[in-house]
């Protein structure tokens, strides 16, 4: 099936003049709204569209009641995700937010199954906004919005984007994404770019802890591997938050000072600037470097922050 490119309407948005670590210090005091530039919808149409997904996300989904929203993965043979999204129901089938840079990927390996369950894929990036709310139960007009899980007050909207550009004449304070992913690090919850697809396998990204793996549910495409690690071990990194003064950038290795030599202690997959300037992070580290003394790229001092959860996994 041919994949259509959407066009990226945020930019037609208006400009946020506020410093990150302005935007940052707004997301504690303000109620705030940010558009998701890196988001994307795919919608799968189809009156079996929920049955499609259940049979090969991490998480359930044919019982998903509307007006709520559940996190889950879509895991290669390996058991390593290649994709990460929140789904809802939509009028016509299933809705799928994920990183835009995953959609593709996602609608291929999905269409595999479009003939059984008699769907078709429509990508709706150019038509959804997608928009982070510092908020739960959040009331607009002509804005849908979802809670998130997590231990800070998080939701998602979706509308226009026409409706998108009235809520910056609104008393809501708007923040750019690359502020909105602090309140990602704060939960220590990650989305998968493709950059990471088909990398870890889900308890390295603690996807156990965070309810997007259901031990439950049954077969779908990895399950068995995801198993094995999860009751009988064997996973020696895990994400971690970290904080340090130094500049740090997605991709980037943590260091770690072992024994005065200098090791890779793991990769950077999310960053965020804090309301005192200084940069939080999402690493995917080693277990054995944890007490070790950990640095940036450049050499700076990164602190660990407790994790906002126990590392068990979730009983759903």
């Amino acid at each position: 099936m041919e994949s259509t490119m959407s066009t990226n309407r945020y930019t037609e948005l208006p400009a946020i003049d506020a410093s990150l670590q302005e935007q940052a210090t707004q997301l504690n005091t303000s109620a705030v709204f940010s558009p998701l530039a890196s988001m994307g919808a795919l919608l799968i149409k189809g009156d079996m569209a929920a049955k499609l997904l259940h049979g090969q996300a991490s998480q359930k989904i044919e019982d998903l009641p509307e007006g709520e929203l559940r996190l889950s993965l879509l895991t290669s043979p390996k058991g390593r995700p290649y994709a990460t999204f929140y789904a809802v129901r939509h009028a016509e089938g299933m809705l799928l937010l994920l990183p835009r840079s995953t959609l593709e990927t996602t609608q291929q390996n999905l269409a595999k199954f479009a003939p059984l369950y008699r769907c078709t894929f429509e990508d709706k990036s150019d038509e959804i906004a997608v928009i982070g709310f510092n908020r739960k139960d959040v009331e607009l007009t002509d804005v849908e919005t979802f809670n998130l899980p997590g231990i800070t007050e998080r939701s998602i909207g979706l509308c226009s984007f026409e409706t998108l550009s009235t809520l910056f004449d609104s008393e809501l304070t708007p923040v750019a994404e690359a502020a909105w992913n602090l309140t990602q690090i704060e939960n220590a919850q990650i989305l998968l770019e493709q950059r990471h697809s088909d990398q870890f396998i889900p308890q390295m990204l603690n996807y156990q802890a965070t309810g997007a793996i259901s031990f439950k549910k049954g077969c779908y495409t990895g399950q068995e591997i995801i198993a094995r690690a999860q009751y009988r071990g064997g996973v020696k990194k895990r994400l971690q938050r970290l904080v340090g003064d130094g500049e740090a950038k997605v991709g980037d290795q943590v260091i770690c000072l072992m024994e005065g030599d200098k090791t890779e202690a793991g990769e950077i997959l999310l960053t965020a600037i804090n309301a005192e300037g200084k940069t939080e992070l999402l690493a995917v580290l080693k277990d054995n470097t944890l007490e070790e003394p950990l640095l940036t790229a450049d050499d700076q001092p990164l602190t660990l922050i407790d994790l906002p959860y126990g590392l068990e996994k979730q009983e759903i």
